[in-house]
């Protein structure tokens, strides 16, 4: 099957686990307390089976064995040939040998377990490809991404993440994205595809201006490739040790989100060092385990999950053990759990995201939000110029990386919360027979809201397929007085209460002279009561105790967000997400609830009510038109941020100008919604799920594909430990809401983003439809304001400056024309091919048939010495 063909096919499939066995044959002669050790693999595999995670992955641990010819796709052969040398040589033979390279030590079998560690990810990476799998973790060692095109290093022998790479071009992947979350610079995988378009590598590491290992000049920000690969290159430099969640979110949503985004690769790879984390007696950072997780799952929403993580270094073998379990966790569909992050990026990590997003933004238009002072003059912006810089002194006393101790480190202990339920994952959909009982009496089929759009997105998810793996539920219950009074007084529940026995004549005055766009029936109370109860019952079923992770998909009518604490009015009567955040907070204890509104329209109702709360956060995407577009008059601006108490806890991104569609509302989520939502880190998360914004709704006139409604349910998903309730709100056509309900019931459902963003891209540096300018504008006014509330935006509201000390970019952050080739250390010389430039090895296929012939041949001559 063509690779086309099995993107438009892509299902669910197990999470691989890789081991190779061999590894234990590896090690360290000289010094037996080095960090780089067998150990590591054992406590990594003990927390994997202690936690049940491991029984829950397809796990391999042989493979067929590559040779030479593989290799030196990658690696020069004279390089391959020299490691091979090795196996017949005597260990003292190999320790000299090893002292001409930086930090590499060698058994006579090493060479045998590197080859089996790039056997391994080969392996993992072509089932992936074809579909075999959804993902996978290659648990190997040596570690890979040191090593270059000529060298083995740091404890590197052979580039897996390189290997993997090639594998997946031959299966299909036109674009490859690597992201190397390693303390240390992973400069061997930068120099094998440093002119290579093909492959996007981004690298978080720690540099203190070239005073950490491995001490490279091209560690620096302003190496971003050269030749066909400029602009494909991208160095995140940590100037500081001690760089915490906040700093890698921050970097996560700021800069890496949006540029992976645009890449739009078929494929990622992570190059998964856990020295990044914190107790690690190397890397001096402060990454928490789940923070890590939440890297790994908001980068599997690319690539529809076509995802291989692989081991790279993580000498606290304990903390790296905790590390690798919770992000195998995610890679079998569990939401990471919530990280704490009131502590605000550290100032030395934003200038670093400023200075690659300087030298990145004229090749990469997702980086359009920050301005120039050439181009955009914003009032009290400060104007950033970035300096290159670099410290190390080459006569400095190297660190030691030996003689580590395991029991004197620092420990995290793993939850009884880590181990996996007996209980499965379970997405439960809820529906309310008997909501035809409210409509318009005058123009039941004419009215927008009507009867059959509920009918309509039930009858697409059955026809689908999706329900067969969720639960359905067609609720009763019915909201009682005291809980909708939770929200809306008495008097307006009195007045509803008279409809009940009024003529129609009379239903229909009513409703004209008493509400604002509000149709009325005899059983409209009842369907409303039923419509608030089934979503007070899906936060019981969420929060039901010993239940596994659960979310939900509530399809029910009439909508709520427009209605306030006194007036139903925008086709809504009780407001059922707002119930059922007050429901959360008394009856579950529930202390913090985000309440995400992407309905077109903007809810009011919703927002006045918690106005003035600062236990509920409200979040609203939707089309403002100056204040002139439905509901006019009300208070829905970028600066209306909530009062008193909830000040600050109200975000509005009101759009103007222009038909928005899944740029912008991409745009709004990486740089407004998730860095807020994240700092604010819901216990529950409520989506008022109105599909007026998508491609052809009559009244929204947006062009919101289905797939961006699961992008960012998959997003929203990260908060609250997946506790997310999605709600039904507005969409009035009947196609467009039943494909994005369809959208989102499957990334509920299946923890995975399996869809591909339609909208039409041209690829290396530019998109079609590129950002409304309107929109860049008002997310830069609502940041303006919100950076006020929440520090994870403070420091990235700046005017681009110039670029100084640079060899390879010129003061407006272009590349230099005359040195973007530069070689050196910077970059390798491709490595030769026979085929137009593109490396080639041979197929799986054909290995497996020159080997069965090699056989036959020795037998052969077994045969004729017997004989």
């Amino acid at each position: 099957m063509l690779f086309e063909d099995r993107q438009k096919n892509r299902k669910t499939g197990p999470t691989l686990v890789g081991f190779n066995a061999s590894q234990y044959e590896h090690q360290n002669t000289v010094c037996p307390t080095h960090p780089e050790s067998s150990d590591r693999i054992l406590k990594i595999k003990e927390a994997l089976t202690k936690t049940k995670v491991l029984e829950k992955c397809q796990v391999l641990d042989s493979f067929l064995e590559i040779d030479d010819a593989d290799l030196e796709v990658t690696h020069e052969k004279t390089m391959v040939k020299e490691l091979a040398e090795s196996e017949k040589k005597t260990q003292e033979e190999i320790n000299s040998q090893c002292e001409k390279y930086d930090s590499v030590f060698m058994t006579q079998n090493s060479i045998k377990v590197a080859k089996d560690g790039v056997a391994c990810v080969r392996e993992l990476a072509n089932r992936i490809m074809m579909n075999e799998a959804s993902n996978g973790f290659a648990i190997i060692r040596p570690p890979g991404h040191h090593a270059d095109a000529k060298s083995p290093c740091g404890f590197c022998i052979f580039n897996n993440v390189a290997q993997a790479a090639e594998e997946a071009f031959f299966n299909g992947a036109e674009r490859i994205l690597i992201i190397d979350l390693d303390a240390h610079h992973g400069h061997g995988t930068q120099r094998i595809f440093y002119e290579d378009k093909r492959v996007m590598y981004f690298s978080i590491h720690r540099y203190e201006y070239g005073l950490y290992w491995p001490h490279l000049p091209e560690s620096n920000f302003d190496y971003i490739g050269a030749g066909a690969g400029v602009g494909f290159n991208a160095n995140l430099p940590l100037n500081e040790t001690g760089c915490t969640d906040s700093d890698y979110l921050s970097i996560l949503f700021h800069v890496l989100l949006p540029l992976a985004t645009q890449f739009d690769p078929h494929f990622v790879i992570v190059s998964a060092g856990f020295d990044s984390l914190l107790g690690d007696p190397l890397g001096g950072m402060c990454l928490t385990p789940d923070g890590y997780s939440h890297f790994i799952y908001h980068l599997k929403a690319l690539a529809q999950g076509r995802m291989l993580v692989v081991l790279e270094g993580g000498y606290n073998h304990q903390v790296s053990a905790v590390a690798v379990t919770k992000c195998v966790k995610v890679l079998l569909g569990h939401s990471p759990y919530p990280v704490n992050l009131d502590a605000p990026p550290k100032e030395s990590t934003v200038t670093s995201c400023i200075n690659l997003v300087t030298v990145l933004r004229h090749h990469w238009n997702c980086f359009d939000y920050f301005p120039s002072r050439t181009s955009l003059r914003l009032a009290q912006w400060p104007i950033v110029n970035s300096k290159v810089e670099f410290k190390y002194d080459p006569s400095s006393r190297p660190a030691d990386t030996g003689e580590i101790h395991q029991d004197k480190l620092d420990s995290v202990e793993l939850l009884k919360s880590d181990i996996l339920p007996s209980e499965e994952m379970e997405t439960i959909i809820y529906f309310n027979e008997g909501d035809d009982a409210h409509h318009d009496l005058e123009e039941e089929d004419r009215h927008p809201e009507k009867p059959a759009r509920t009918r309509r997105i039930l009858k697409t998810l059955r026809e689908s397929g999706v329900l067969v793996k969720c639960i359905e539920k067609n609720s009763e219950r019915s909201a009682t007085d005291e809980e909708i009074r939770m929200v809306h007084t008495k008097k307006m529940l009195e007045h509803l209460k008279e409809t009940e026995s009024m003529k129609d004549e009379e239903l229909m005055e009513e409703a004209e002279n008493e509400f604002n766009s509000i149709y009325l029936t005899r059983d409209t109370l009842k369907v409303a009561r039923k419509a608030a109860g089934t979503v007070l019952q899906s936060v019981d079923d969420i929060f039901k105790k010993g239940a596994g992770q659960r979310n939900a998909l509530v399809i029910v009518r009439p909508p709520g967000h427009h209605a306030s604490a006194s007036k139903s009015s925008g086709f809504c009567i009780f407001n059922n997400v707002a119930v059922a955040a007050k429901y959360a907070q008394r009856r579950h204890r529930v202390k913090r609830v985000l309440i995400l509104d992407w309905d077109v329209h903007h809810g009011n109702g919703t927002q006045e009510i918690f106005y003035e709360d600062s236990n509920v956060m409200y979040m609203s995407i939707h089309r403002h038109e100056k204040g002139n577009f439905y509901p006019v008059g009300e208070p829905k601006d970028y600066f209306d941020v909530g009062e008193g108490d909830g000040e600050g806890m109200s975000v509005n991104i009101p759009f103007s100008g222009a038909s928005m569609g899944d740029s912008e509302y991409q745009m709004a989520f990486q740089r407004v919604i998730l860095p807020i939502a994240y700092q604010f880190n819901p216990e529950l998360v409520l989506i008022s799920a109105g599909f007026d914004a998508a491609v052809d709704d009559p009244l929204g006139d947006y062009r919101v594909t289905p797939e961006t409604f699961a992008l960012i349910t998959y997003q929203l998903s990260s908060l609250a430990a997946g506790r997310v309730i999605t709600v039904l709100e507005g969409g009035y056509n009947l196609t467009s809401i039943s494909n994005s309900a369809l959208a989102v019931c499957e990334v509920l459902q299946n923890r995975s983003m399996l869809r591909r963003l339609q909208e039409e891209k041209e690829h290396f540096g530019t998109i079609k439809s590129k950002l409304e300018s309107s929109s860049i504008k008002t997310i830069r006014e609502v940041c303006a304001v919100q950076q006020k509330y929440w520090n994870i935006l403070q420091g990235f509201q700046i005017i681009i400056g110039s670029v100084t000390d640079s060899k390879f970019i010129n003061k407006n952050g272009k590349p230099n024309a005359s040195k973007s080739k530069s070689k050196g250390k910077a970059a390798t010389d491709p490595i030769p091919s026979s085929n137009d430039g593109k490396r080639t090895y041979r197929t799986r296929q054909q290995r497996r048939s020159e080997r069965a012939s090699t056989v036959d041949d020795v037998m052969a001559k077994i045969e004729n010495l017997k004989l």
